[in-house]
């Protein structure tokens, strides 16, 4: 999940004239007068709004004081605006970003589920815009990997899934350097046997570099599908491609994906071979 914004905050500085000593010798009638100081701005110094200030320090959410802040901001304003779309779908992403690193299980679904029905806020906000839509969808998947695919399975949440997957792929496929496409790919991968369905999960991820090469989670999920259908070859690939990407727009995202594709390839390594 990707941010750009960045607010810039002026200010004006004041002119002072200063004597050298105490002592000093009175000016030349003669001479021309000083320019007196310029006067100062009469205009106050702009501000950021707590949606750009979210945004600027999305980027920095590695560091947990960052994130504490930004996820204390979000909750503020969600708080005093229950209905909020900007603070709905905001907090819906940090909640999202948290279970995301969170290993399968209990606490994982339950910060998920947050994510999800936060999301979900701001979908009845404002239905037509992208970001409800795919945090709601991404909300949900990692809510089903926290308890399980089957589990979800049989609380009927795979056409909840599909549903904010598809609104937000026909809103906006490309929002977050493809994260929709990405989300929608992974989906055929996670599911299990008889629904599974490999061969579309590695088309949809293959189709989804060609326009978002950077994209590193892209890669990763393409190399899970890939081993799986036996390209060992085409899968390591992927990953040393990871491996040597320079970090991108979203330095936490990239830095976190280069972790797990380190670790991928210690879990794997027997299967590459």
């Amino acid at each position: 999940m990707r941010f750009t914004r960045v607010a810039i905050v002026t200010s004006s500085a004041l002119v002072a004239l200063a004597a050298n000593g105490q002592d000093a010798a009175k000016p030349d009638a003669s001479a021309p007068a000083p320019t007196p100081p310029a006067a100062p701005e009469a205009t106050a110094p702009a501000s950021e709004s707590w949606t750009e200030r979210f945004d600027r320090l999305w980027h920095q959410r590695e560091d947990p004081k960052v994130m504490q802040e930004i996820s204390a901001l979000a909750k503020e304003q969600q708080a005093k605006q229950p209905k909020d779309y900007d603070a709905n779908w905001r907090l819906a992403s940090v909640l999202v970003w948290e279970a995301d690193g969170l290993p399968d299980g209990d606490q994982k679904a339950s910060v998920a589920k947050q994510a999800w029905e936060i999301a979900e806020k701001a979908v009845e906000a404002r239905p037509k815009e992208v970001q409800g839509q795919y945090y709601a969808g991404t909300g949900l998947g990692l809510y089903s990997e926290g308890v399980g695919i089957l589990t979800a399975l049989r609380q009927g949440l795979e056409g909840k899934f599909r549903s904010y997957s598809l609104a937000a792929l026909r809103i906006n496929r490309d929002f977050l350097d493809g994260g929709p496409l990405v989300l929608w790919g992974r989906y055929f991968f996670k599911l299990p046997w008889p629904k599974r369905d490999v061969g579309q999960s590695i088309k949809v991820l293959t189709n989804t570099l060609v326009k978002h090469p950077t994209n590193l989670r892209a890669k990763l999920y393409l190399a899970d599908a890939l081993l799986a259908d036996d390209k060992k070859a085409e899968a390591r690939k992927q990953i040393d491609e990871i491996a040597a990407a320079p970090t991108g727009v979203d330095p936490p995202e990239d830095h976190r994906i280069k972790s797990r594709a380190a670790q991928w390839v210690k879990e794997h390594q027997k299967d590459l071979m």
